[in-house]
């Protein structure tokens, strides 16, 4: 269904803010009955599953499932099975009362699952004990239709084994375009999913974070996920970093805090850093970054990093990257072992090539800007570095593996939301 008067507003929305999602947007009506206040709020709270589950903090024998609750559950529990058959495994975890204040879309006629303010139970159930490189399906008990899958990370020296992943960024279930993408890209076929921030647009104004995690349940049910900070988590709307981000996502990894953190499979590390928090030279971020690659490369096993970012470092789009966010992040990258850095915010795709780092912006995960060249003429330096770029809604499927030479290779693919591959490359790995 096309909403006209919502092409209308987003235009003139797109006069005072140039992050805001395009005109043509259809509306899912078919998320679940809406959590309406007021005297008609409809049935009493009760213990099911109101966002979530989803899966966060994996490493290579444990992994944490989340899932929020309005009434705490008698127990919170979880079961799981390895995918290729064995034991059922049973987990306790235990209930957290909160209190949110964020309030959208009670009472409005184009809302149709408000975020309504109140106490709420964040469950948190951790599995301990599990095997390396294995994927589990999981449920949470009393609630067997309330479930996903998971896979634990690879052991350091672990070198052999493909490393699968899937990347999103800015996406908008409600427009349509990112259920069409998670459709075509089959995540449930990688082991975790990284989000290069915004994971959802109050400024559609049919989006709430309800509507978000209903919508977006087959991406969180695929494996695990782990998002970095976006500017659209923390400046759209009063109270939205701390009562759905920080509360519901955070922390996210088990070394770091709710801005930034790493995690690391198969000797190869990952560090989600924030774009949105204070990262210039002296911070407390940027000392943590590199006190914690300093550590990652002393370990024996390590292979090299892979660093995520909402603001890209090169873009040739509507929004121009940071000088000071490259003169703290630059040095780094050209003085260590980091052949991919990740990025969203601009909504389109873009790859860049440099001796040793492929920097992608892969910010079209729910609606697209047609500005993708924009800044060619006033950056021709940067314009020689990039080798793809395109106005299509996208998301990627990134591989880590060895080639028969025991070289470290890089591999990914753009793909749109039919599930065409429109852009690939491949790089080795610079040797140490």
């Amino acid at each position: 269904m096309r909403l006209h008067w919502l092409g209308l507003t987003c235009l003139l929305l797109i006069a005072c803010d140039d992050d805001v999602p395009p005109t043509d947007a259809g509306v899912a009506r078919d998320a679940g009955p809406p959590r309406d206040a007021g005297s008609d709020a409809g049935p009493e709270p009760d213990d099911s599953p109101l966002k979530g589950p989803w899966v966060q903090q994996p490493n290579t024998s444990a992994v944490t499932v989340r899932w929020e609750s309005a009434l705490a559950p008698p127990s919170a529990a979880i079961e799981a099975v390895a995918e290729g058959g064995g034991d059922t495994l049973s987990f306790m975890g235990a209930s957290r009362e909160t209190v949110t204040q964020l309030s959208y879309g009670i009472g409005s006629p184009i809302v149709s699952h408000p975020d309504v303010p109140g106490t709420y139970f964040v469950n948190e159930v951790e599995l301990t004990g599990l095997t390396p490189a294995t994927c589990y399906t999981y449920t949470i008990v009393g609630w067997p239709t309330h479930g996903g899958r998971f896979c634990t990370m690879h052991e350091r020296s672990d070198h052999a084994t493909p490393i699968r992943f899937y990347v999103i960024g800015d996406t908008s279930p409600g427009v349509m375009g990112t259920l069409r993408l998670v459709s075509a890209a089959q995540p449930e076929t990688t082991e975790f999913t990284v989000h290069v921030g915004d994971l959802q647009y109050y400024s559609t104004l049919i989006e709430s974070q309800q509507l978000w995690f209903n919508l977006m349940q087959p991406l969180l049910s695929a494996n695990a996920f782990l998002p970095c900070v976006g500017n659209h988590e923390i400046d759209e709307v009063d109270h939205e970093y701390v009562d759905y981000y920080e509360r519901l996502f955070t922390p996210a990894g088990r070394n770091g805090n709710d801005r930034y953190y790493h995690y690391d499979t198969g000797g190869v590390w990952f560090f989600s850093l924030s774009s949105e928090h204070d990262i210039d030279a002296g911070s407390e971020q940027l000392e943590w970054f590199e006190t914690e690659l300093a550590a990652a490369e002393a370990d024996p096993d390590y292979r090299f990093s892979v660093v995520y970012v909402h603001r890209p470092l090169y873009s040739l789009g509507d929004y121009r990257p940071r000088d000071s966010l490259r003169a703290v992040l630059l040095p780094i990258l050209e003085t260590h072992r980091i052949p991919l850095v990740l990025s969203g915010h601009n909504h389109a795709y873009e790859r860049f090539e440099y001796p040793d780092t492929t920097h992608i912006v892969s910010g079209a995960g729910g609606f697209v800007d047609t500005s993708v060249d924009q800044g060619v003429a006033d950056a021709p330096d940067d314009a020689m570095h990039r080798e793809a770029s395109g106005v299509f809604l996208q998301s990627m499927i990134l591989e880590i593996v060895q080639n028969t030479a025991g070289e470290d290779v890089v591999r990914g693919e753009a793909l749109d939301d039919m599930g065409m591959v429109r852009d690939s490359f491949e790089r080795v790995v610079s040797p140490p």
